[in-house]
């Protein structure tokens, strides 16, 4: 009689402990209704709004002297950019691995991205491939802190440093992740970060740019607001720049939800341990490499590295199917390579300045071996109940302790 739900038997998870997100509260509305009450719903030109209260939280929390706050986490990135002086045609480092927003908002900025491949250990850009991709039109290093996970930040650094380039990091899934004890978003020259509803710190659609140096401040702010200065005067404009405010709504809403970032980071940590820990016992799939320097994780996505071999040659999308009859659904992320995307394939050599990149030859092995035959996905939601962990565990363990099912579904 089969025991695995894909082949008939008993679901191994029919009783999820049910989860929401966003959460909110009555201290949600309330906060809505003050901004809708007062009529003031933009932050333009008021140094007292909803807005620039939250800047001021968020550059605390973050640990930077300045915030500045977008309506997009790409827009972010995209200032972030322009505001290292970019000219058209430089070249930025970015991993093959993420949303396809790390990389266009390159291209929206006048830059060309040299995507470069990950440590297969922790799905992040490799330092070494970082270093042999810099040339002379190189100018910025955008560290993508992809599902959470850090980029090792030591090295990275050092190869900024050596090279006199800046380093713009990539937030928008990893907000709360520290590297010794300092938040991403704090380490780079910017920072830029996502408040998008799935997002761990969301207020449905917006994003903040983070930095500690002065020279930086004007440009991030002038390039966000039709290229007004702080106090400056209103129809002075110093720098040819967009629209890219954030509403009195949002800047609200996320004071509110900052309040419980902590806790819920800390929540999301903790259960992503002993996670980890036992997926060791189980074996055959595990955790991104456990690294000390790593001090605190901000997840967005839970990532798994699964191993066939270990699994009697099952691939991992019979596994993946598997599991899911048990009860769990999983993905791969955004593991499928930018540059595999029609938008770099078939880009337009206008948008590249006279580069002579061309991405159908673009190739980064570990990247697309991952992608195809290992990464396993879940979203951030689970981590908030230890229950829901186990449930997991159980729909894995369930699957080893019936292998040799498993291995006939070959």
């Amino acid at each position: 009689m089969a025991k695995l739900a894909i082949n008939g038997g008993t679901p191994a998870v029919k009783d999820w402990i049910p989860t929401r997100w966003p959460i909110f509260d009555e201290r949600d509305k309330q906060a809505l209704i003050e901004t809708l009450e007062s009529g003031n719903w933009c932050c333009m030109w008021s140094q007292d709004s909803k807005v620039a209260k939250f800047e001021k939280e968020f550059a605390e929390y973050i640990g930077t002297k300045y915030a500045t706050c977008v309506n997009s986490g790409t827009a972010s990135l995209e200032l972030a950019f322009r505001s290292c002086d970019i000219e058209p045609g430089d070249e930025v480092i970015v991993t093959a691995v993420s949303f396809v927003a790390s990389a266009s908002a390159i291209v929206l900025a006048g830059g060309v991205p040299v995507f470069v491949d990950v440590d297969p250990e922790t799905y992040q850009m490799s330092p070494d491939a970082v270093e042999s991709a810099i040339t002379d039109r190189t100018r910025v290093i955008e560290t993508v802190h992809y599902g959470g996970y850090p980029c090792d930040m030591d090295r990275i650094t050092e190869i900024a440093k050596k090279h006199n380039l800046f380093i713009v990091e990539d937030c928008a899934e990893a907000h709360g992740t520290e590297w010794r004890g300092k938040k991403v978003g704090s380490i780079g020259d910017i920072g830029g970060f996502s408040f998008q509803m799935g997002k761990n710190l969301t207020c449905g659609d917006g994003g903040a740019m983070t930095y500690s140096k002065d020279e930086l401040s004007i440009s991030c702010y002038s390039y966000s607001r039709y290229g007004n200065v702080p106090g400056g005067e209103r129809y002075v404009h110093y720098v040819p720049a967009g629209n890219f405010r954030m509403s009195e709504f949002l800047g609200a809403l996320l004071s509110v939800q900052l309040s419980r970032h902590a806790e819920q980071t800390e929540i999301r940590y903790q259960n992503g341990e002993y996670f980890a820990q036992e997926l060791e016992k189980i074996g055959g799939i595990s955790a991104l490499k456990r690294d000390p320097r790593i001090t605190k994780r901000g997840y967005y996505f839970y990532l798994l590295r699964y191993d066939a071999s270990k699994w009697g040659g099952v691939h991992r999308n019979k596994f993946r199917e598997a599991l899911a009859a048990e009860g769990v659904n999983t993905g791969t992320a955004h593991n499928d390579p930018i540059y595999m995307n029609p938008a770099f394939q078939n880009i337009k050599r206008s948008l590249l300045h006279g580069s002579k990149m061309d991405y159908t030859k673009v190739h980064c092995p570990e990247a697309e071996r991952i992608y195809t035959s290992e990464v396993i996905a879940l979203g951030k939601d689970f981590l908030m109940e230890r229950g829901n962990v186990d449930r997991i565990l159980d729909a894995i363990r369930k699957l080893r302790d019936n292998i040799d099912e498993l291995v006939k579904l070959k």
